[in-house]
């Protein structure tokens, strides 16, 4: 994991990025029209279930929308699952349900928040894919990052309570409480030596994942091309990132994957949290992720779609503030 000191650094990076790109196209809103099937591109709270929908089923996991207690999930649904607010964002309030029983006591917590359950994918392997595509010019990138859940590696010697703490000596942000809860009735059992136990689910840096590159030389074109037929062709989506889940690099590249997230223009790109990568790489990867932004931007406003105004998009921000601030505290549940 990077620094908090170096995230905050790509933070305000990003806010000037924003400004600067903000005044070369003349609107401070330039990013609403690059992805015309999203509300407002994806720079606010999406609908997870309407924003997974416009993609073939496929390529996405199996779920639906749901409130309130559920006496039996639909046939083609089966334990375990995930379930998520449906217009949650950073990974709040995602837990793993295993039985009935634990996803009723999600949902009657979650109270009158709308919830997302969908299967639990078992595939070995986490990506984020960030994906730009040209409208005008027919033109793509992606670039493709590993998440690697946070882990503990038996020594023979150690108990796996033992090593828990001792990681989260080194990485703040795993959840040690939460962790330990659900590894419970393992955590007296000495680890074998070489073993691997997986501490976490959900790809994200503040639960202490991490991300790392994959090599530069493997050739992107089949998965550039796939990601134009099933995201612009299919949904008008230009530009976003996915959380992809595979079971292994190989198997991304040749498009037998499902795409568990997908986050339009509030999308980052995870070049800047790679622990090897300098502050200068991490600000050379925002910058070159805020030009894309603003340069599909110009071309689908040149294909004559328009961008919503200051003030309108100045009222959606403090509306969508106070209704993440009601998700927030509806939804302080644990994660597991």
């Amino acid at each position: 994991m990077i620094s908090k000191r170096d995230v905050w650094f790509c933070y305000g990076f990003g806010a000037f990025l924003h400004i600067w790109n903000s005044i070369v196209s003349r609107r401070f809103f330039f990013y609403t029209v690059n992805n015309p099937s999203m509300f407002y591109s994806g720079a606010f709270l999406d609908n997870k279930s309407e924003l997974l929908s416009n993609l073939s089923p496929r390529i996405v996991p199996k779920g639906f929308s749901h409130k309130g207690c559920i006496e039996k999930l639909p046939k083609e649904i089966d334990f375990p699952v995930i379930a998520k607010p449906e217009m949650g964002v950073g990974g709040l309030g995602i837990k793993k349900c295993n039985n009935l029983l634990e996803l009723n006591t999600y949902m009657s917590i979650s109270g009158n928040v709308a919830v997302r359950i969908e299967s639990f994918v078992e595939r070995a392997m986490e990506f984020g894919v960030m994906f730009y595509y040209y409208p005008e010019t027919g033109t793509s990138e992606v670039s493709i990052i590993e998440k690697r859940y946070p882990r503990v590696i038996g020594d023979g010697q150690s108990t796996l309570d033992e090593l828990v703490n001792f990681a989260t000596l080194k990485n703040k942000f795993i959840r040690r409480d939460e962790v330990k809860r659900r590894l419970l009735h393992s955590l007296n059992t000495v680890v074998e030596k070489g073993e691997v136990v997986i501490l976490d689910y959900v790809g994200n840096a503040s639960n202490g994942s991490s991300f790392h590159s994959i090599n530069e030389s493997i050739n992107h074109n089949k998965l550039k091309k796939f990601l134009v037929e099933e995201l612009y062709a299919q949904a008008g989506i230009c530009f976003t990132r996915m959380d992809i889940k595979a079971n292994s690099a190989k198997d991304l590249l040749n498009g037998d994957f499902i795409i568990i997230e997908h986050n339009g223009v509030k999308s980052q790109p995870l070049n800047i949290y790679i622990k090897e990568g300098t502050l200068i790489s991490r600000y050379g990867a925002y910058k070159h992720h805020w030009r894309s932004m603003r340069l599909i931007s110009d071309q689908q406003r040149a294909l004559g779609h328009q961008t919503i105004s200051f003030n309108e998009g100045i009222r959606e921000f403090f509306r969508q503030k106070v209704k993440f601030k009601n998700i927030s505290a509806a939804m302080s549940i644990e994660k597991e």
